[in-house]
């Protein structure tokens, strides 16, 4: 009996060991195998988030958005003819399949040569994912409303379409609306899609939706002003949540005292103002991106309004200037660089950077206030229809 359990013990314990190495070195293996993965997304995550949070690295992260995203030729093109939406699905695919095989830095290298061959600072190589090509080709509008939104917006888009920005608010006169935003995720992507299809007031690019990226959203704007309606006689630039009295605008637009042929821009006259250093600021600048003690003058992004003979000169301008996330002072250093001067508006009432009480008479009189919710929107909206005819100029 002493013979037989000696014969089995052996055996044994080397099978016991055996089951423990393999064990082992599968588990060594599937640990090795997370933390390169996990390597390769924090080398891309810390530019990211560095760019909502800082905007120190805008040109990293946008680097790769850009090139990881869309470096396809003609063939490839995302847009339905029809529809003038791109397939969705079709990018997330690709953007799946184009898996960089440098780093972050590479990228951005390469997005820094590719800039300095064109005597770029910023050329903004971003794609539509959204586009309405269109829009200004039945008939040249008057008007352009810019307005910058996230997808989680739709009551704000909703009650502009009903209001303000309705696009026959003025008999005779065409207006054009379009909403901007980058991209979001899929969710909200396909409810964007299917708003579009309805509407047709969408345009989107490839870049994060974030508020980091707003000057990215107005020079989108812009742009497309400059590609597809620059027979429009104005632009106005303003926010999801601002009131705009767009008939009053009109009438003063009207005005032969303003061409659109003239370099007019003219919105709610900031001056003096000094950059806040304060890293907590929703305004904070760092010294990195301006230096500066002061900004230029610049118009509160709640609402400016230029001719059409302003929006090249901006759009070459912004390939120049270095680029700031704060849009009216980019905006503001496109002019600079141009020499174009700011017009103070006819009266300091017309532009408010804050919420006005309501008063039929006095929204009659204005031409934005801000911090207005939807809900409001259609109020202030509907009210001022019904009574304005009782107000004296």
């Amino acid at each position: 009996m002493t013979h037989h359990r000696k014969y089995f013990h052996i055996p044994w314990q080397f099978a016991k060991l055996s089951v423990f190495l393999y064990a082992s070195i599968f588990f060594l293996v599937i640990c090795l195998c997370l933390i390169a993965n996990t390597c390769n997304f924090l080398a891309i995550l810390p530019k990211i988030k560095n760019q909502e949070n800082t905007g120190l690295n805008l040109m990293e992260g946008f680097a790769v958005t850009a090139k990881q995203f869309h470096k396809s030729d003609k063939a490839n093109e995302i847009i339905f003819q029809k529809s003038n939406i791109s397939s969705f699905q079709k990018f997330i695919r690709n953007r799946k399949e184009k898996k960089q095989s440098g780093t972050v830095t590479q990228f951005a290298n390469e997005e820094t040569t590719e800039s300095a061959s064109n005597s770029s600072i910023y050329p903004h190589p971003f794609q539509f994912l959204i586009n309405e090509k269109d829009k200004c080709k039945q008939k040249t509008p008057f008007l352009v409303l810019l307005i910058p939104t996230r997808a989680d917006e739709k009551k704000h888009r909703e009650a502009i379409r009903k209001t303000w920005g309705n696009e026959s608010v003025v008999p005779g006169i065409k207006i054009v609306r379009l909403f901007m935003l980058g991209f979001s995720d899929k969710d909200q992507n396909e409810n964007i899609l299917q708003e579009s299809r309805q509407y047709h007031d969408i345009i989107q690019q490839d870049f994060l939706d974030t508020y980091n990226n707003l000057t990215l959203k107005t020079m989108m704007g812009i742009k497309w002003i400059a590609t597809y309606c620059n027979g429009t006689s104005f632009i106005m630039k303003t926010d999801s949540d601002v009131f705009v009295n767009t008939i009053y605008l009109i009438q003063e637009l009207l005005r032969p005292i303003i061409s659109p042929s003239q370099y007019f821009f003219t919105g709610c006259l900031m001056k003096n103002h000094e950059p806040i250093r304060n890293p907590d600021s929703k305004w904070y600048m760092p010294k990195e991106l301006y230096p500066g003690d002061r900004y230029p003058d610049f118009c509160s992004g709640t609402g400016y309004v230029f001719s059409r003979a302003v929006v090249p000169k901006i759009v070459s301008a912004s390939l120049k200037v270095k680029y700031v996330h704060l849009e009216d002072i980019f905006v503001a250093l496109c002019l600079e660089r141009q020499g174009i001067t700011i017009s103070p508006p006819l009266r300091n009432s017309f532009f408010n950077i804050y919420k006005v009480p309501f008063s039929t008479c006095v929204y009659n009189n204005i031409i934005t206030s801000h911090g207005i919710n939807p809900t409001e929107q259609i109020i202030f909206w509907e009210t001022l229809q019904k009574e304005k005819h009782m107000c004296h100029k």
